[in-house]
C-alpha cells in the first residue's frame, strides 16, 4: 500500500483517481481548495481518506498536503479554456515542496494536445492546438518542461480526449505521441492507468500517451 496525494481531487478525473487509489488499497489524501466542498467517495470503498487543504498555487498549503506522502498526483485543471498560469504556477510549487520534503515521485495529467505536431492527430485537430486552445496547451507544456528540468522522478500523462464511460481496458499507450488513429479515452480506464503510473517506474520521465 502507497500513500498517494491527489490534488484537484473534486474534479471529475481527481475524483475518479481518489476512488480507483482506494479501491486498489492505497492510503489517499485529497486535496482540494476547500475541504468542505469535497464530494463523498462511493461508501463500499475502504475508508483509507483524508481531506486536507491544497491551493496547488499557494507554497505552504502544497507542501503540508504532500508532506509524508509516497507520491503525488497533480489532476488540476482550469474551469474554461484558459489556465492562466496553472499548470506552470504548480508545477513550480511541486517542484520546491517536494525538494523541501525530500519526495521524489510525479505523476501529472497533461493533454496529447500538448504536441500539436503530433502526426497521429487530426488535421482539423492540429489547427485547434495551435489556435483556441493555444494557452492552455502552451501552460501544459510549460508544466512538463518544469518537471523535466527537475531531479523529480516524473510522468506527464497525456490522454486524449476523455469520455465519462465505464472502463474497458481497452486502450493503447503512445510514448510521447497519440495512438495512430486514437481519439479518446475513459474516465475510469485513465483513472487507473494514472494510480498505476504513480506506483510504478514504467513511465518514469516520459510521457505516456492514451487512446483507445
Amino acid at each position: 500500500m502507497s500513500k498517494l496525494v491527489v490534488f484537484g481531487a473534486n474534479g471529475a478525473t481527481g475524483h475518479a483517481i481518489v476512488e480507483q487509489a482506494l479501491r486498489d488499497g492505497h492510503h489517499v489524501r485529497a486535496a482540494v481548495r476547500d475541504p468542505a466542498t469535497f464530494r463523498p467517495v462511493r461508501a463500499e470503498l475502504p475508508p483509507e481518506l483524508e481531506v486536507v487543504r491544497g491551493n496547488v498555487l499557494d507554497h505552504e498549503e502544497v507542501r503540508a498536503a504532500l508532506s509524508g506522502q509516497d507520491a503525488v498526483i497533480s489532476a488540476i485543471g482550469p474551469s474554461g479554456s484558459r489556465s492562466g498560469g496553472l499548470y506552470s504556477g504548480s508545477a513550480r510549487h511541486f517542484v520546491t515542496a517536494m525538494t523541501e520534503e525530500g519526495a521524489d515521485r510525479i505523476v501529472v495529467l497533461s493533454s496529447s494536445g500538448v504536441r500539436h505536431d503530433d502526426p497521429h492527430h487530426p488535421r482539423w485537430y492540429r489547427a485547434v492546438a495551435r489556435t483556441l486552445m493555444r494557452e492552455l496547451y502552451g501552460d501544459m507544456r510549460a508544466m512538463e518542461h518544469v518537471l523535466e528540468s527537475s531531479l523529480l522522478n516524473w510522468t506527464a500523462v497525456r490522454p486524449s480526449r476523455i469520455v465519462d464511460a465505464p472502463a474497458t481496458g481497452n486502450y493503447r499507450v503512445g510514448d510521447a505521441e497519440n495512438p495512430e488513429g486514437g481519439t479518446a479515452i475513459t474516465r475510469d480506464d485513465l483513472a487507473r492507468f494514472v494510480v498505476r503510473a504513480a506506483t510504478e517506474d514504467r513511465w518514469s520521465r516520459r510521457r505516456p500517451t492514451l487512446a483507445r
